[in-house]
């Protein structure tokens, strides 16, 4: 078992999975995290809640298969499969013996890192319009998989001196440019739409507004001016494609918001109330209630 530190990246927690020994490997280096889960099913009871990751975040399935959410969308991973994201708030739903290498890191490490954004960013731009799911050559799989393991074997050494948990930001970078590899050997992304209109398009743009303004902007009308089309209009495209509404898909991102706080912060519900913008815990109540059939405080009792 890998020395673990609690990870502000992956804010799972960690520490409680790991005094289980269940099959989990966290190593968190400034700005970075390293996850590999032996099997998905062991821990299953702590990974089904939401949980916001505040990073760029990439996983990797080369056993069994995994289903689970990233903005509010479905996705299913099967061997060697990639699933790449930004900024999400992750719930995994169901798991067939799957193994996973989980890697997360935060601009300020690509930054503090200097990698190449000429390469790196046309990947990431793709990141905050969409999570994808992408196919990986075995080839690609089996350069990737042994710098893993020769970082969780080089971490007990290295992580004591500044040169050594330098050289482990090293061995991310490295992990994060061979996945590049594979994403550029890949096929098409797995989950591409065939739809033909603009409806994709609005979809997309609201959810990416969704994800920066949900904490104070619950009205349609905020959302429909920033894509520049009406409010009826804009409505009316969400549901023909998705089958909700546009308050739906909002009251659905605020909610695993506030399940994430109430599940990984130390927040009290009245903090949480005003940090999310609503007059009063009590408003807040009735609104989670009504979307989730539970109070704030039954859910944190969970």
């Amino acid at each position: 078992m890998t020395n673990i530190e609690a990870s502000n990246i992956l804010p799972y927690h960690i520490d409680d999975i790991c005094k289980e020994d269940r099959g989990i490997d966290v190593v968190e280096v400034e700005g970075a995290v390293i996850a590999h889960v032996a099997c998905v099913d062991d821990i299953m009871s702590e990974l089904k809640y939401p949980c916001r990751i505040e990073a760029f975040v990439a996983v990797l399935c080369v056993r069994g298969e995994v289903s689970f959410s990233s903005h509010l969308s479905d996705y299913r991973l099967t061997e060697n499969q990639l699933f790449v994201a930004s900024s999400t708030t992750m719930q995994f739903k169901s798991s067939r013996n799957a193994e996973l290498y989980i890697v997360a890191f935060t601009s300020d490490f690509i930054n503090d890192m200097n990698l190449d954004k000429r390469l790196l960013l046309p990947i990431f731009m793709s990141l905050h319009r969409n999570s994808r799911v992408m196919d990986v050559p075995t080839t690609a799989i089996e350069r990737v998989r042994p710098i893993f393991c020769r970082f969780y074997d080089e971490y007990p050494q290295l992580a004591s001196t500044p040169f050594g948990r330098g050289a482990l930001r090293h061995l991310v970078c490295s992990i994060i440019y061979r996945l590049c590899i594979g994403l550029s050997e890949s096929a098409a992304p797995v989950d591409v739409s065939s739809v033909k209109d603009r409806s994709i398009e609005y979809f997309e743009k609201l959810m990416r507004l969704l994800s920066e303004n949900y904490r104070t902007e619950r009205n349609v009308e905020f959302y429909a001016d920033r894509l520049h089309i009406s409010a009826k209009h804009l409505s009316r495209v969400i549901r023909n494609y998705t089958g909700k509404s546009v308050h739906q898909w909002i009251d659905e991102f605020v909610a695993l918001e506030i399940k994430n706080l109430l599940r990984y912060s130390s927040l009290s519900i009245q903090q949480i109330s005003y940090q999310l913008n609503f007059p009063n815990p009590s408003f807040m109540g009735q609104y989670f209630k009504r979307i989730t059939g539970m109070t704030p405080g039954q859910y944190r009792r969970l």
